[in-house]
């Protein structure tokens, strides 16, 4: 995750709310390999992004409509022509699979059947805030580098049917929110993670009894 901020804040200038994260440096006080290796690829992939024709407009921006919010990497212009951008560093390899990442980044479309196989829902999201902002669909595009200095730069491409979904999916969530009855949990670690602040919410942990 470090890693990720530090690489983003290197190569499009800026960090989510502008933060500013640092490698933490060896008992001497000099940057680890793992800094210098990460600033290199940055610098190499600030040379991709100008190979790619890739001009950056808005770096972070906060964008939020009537119902949803957002915040995308970038605002860019690729070729001229205005766009969206999220840009990710990955430490693994291009085809290497995990459980958070299946299928990694190589094989992400099957080619005898066409099925997809990872979930571009971030990417309708900015897709749809942009459009009800501006009247507008533009592009988007993810730029991945990873760590061993594979790159790959993709676009996705909406249908209709996909875009009616999401919209199907927001309303039957502000439905489903509307409707919604907290019930107590008592479970402090369970409400601090949700974002709907009810009146049920546990504030803090309650004291676990031993006999012993």
């Amino acid at each position: 995750m470090l890693d990720g901020l530090v690489f983003e804040q290197n190569v499009i200038g800026m960090s989510r709310g502008g933060e500013v994260y640092e490698i933490p440096k060896g008992k001497t006080g000099k940057p680890l390999k793992r800094e210098t290796d990460l600033l290199a690829l940055a610098e190499k992939s600030k040379e991709m992004m100008n190979d790619l024709e890739i001009e950056l407009i808005d770096v972070q921006p906060e964008w939020e409509t009537n119902e949803l919010i957002g915040h995308p990497d970038a605002l860019i212009k690729y070729k001229g022509e205005l766009a969206i951008m999220d840009l990710k560093y990955t430490a693994m390899k291009e085809d290497e699979n995990c459980k958070w990442n299946p299928y990694a980044w190589g094989n992400i479309v099957d080619e005898s059947t066409g099925e997809i196989y990872k979930d571009f829902t971030q990417s309708i999201h900015y897709i749809e805030m942009y459009f009800q902002e501006h009247g507008i669909y533009l592009p988007f595009f993810y730029l991945i580098f990873g760590k061993s200095g594979w790159c790959k730069f993709i676009m996705i491409e909406p249908t209709k049917e996909t875009i009616e979904s999401y919209r199907d999916r927001l309303k039957r969530f502000r439905n489903d929110l509307k409707n919604f009855i907290p019930k107590p949990i008592k479970s402090y670690s369970k409400c601090r993670k949700c974002s709907v602040l009810c009146e049920k919410r546990t504030l803090k942990p309650e004291i676990q009894q031993i006999l012993y």
